[in-house]
């Protein structure tokens, strides 16, 4: 990533402000990579809903939104019970916190542990240097 602007280095708030912005892009591009692969060739054949899991939840906390752990079912593809069963798995891992909802107890709420979200920045940023 270019640390300069007009000849200019650009300051740490700028710069963080790059790389959040290079991360949203890149986890985009693998969302929308997913998809088309799996349009191609078929859910079976290419299956991984714990990693569209945490790119849904990845993208969606980079734009500041809650996300529901129903919404989570959604963007791994696979029926409910599985994507909640596979949910309380990884967040018993650490991987996912979850916690309820305090405006409906009925939803549950899931987030990325920090560590969780400190090793996909680190992916994001290592594939920000390989896209254009």
């Amino acid at each position: 990533m270019d640390m300069t602007r007009k000849g200019e280095p650009i300051g740490p708030q700028e710069s963080e402000k790059a790389r959040r912005q290079d991360r949203a892009r890149i986890c985009r591009v693998l969302i929308e990579e997913r998809r088309l692969v799996q349009a191609a060739f078929g859910q079976k054949l290419c299956a991984n809903f714990n990693w569209d899991m945490l790119l849904e939840l990845y993208e969606a906390e980079s734009e500041g939104q809650d996300v529901y752990q129903s919404a989570l079912c959604l963007s791994a593809g696979i029926p409910d019970s599985s994507a909640h069963r596979w949910a309380a798995k990884l967040a018993a891992r650490g991987v996912f916190a979850r916690r309820h909802d305090d405006m409906d107890k009925r939803r549950i709420i899931v987030t990325m542990t920090d560590d969780t979200r400190h090793a996909l920045d680190r992916i994001m940023d290592r594939l920000a240097r390989w896209a254009p």
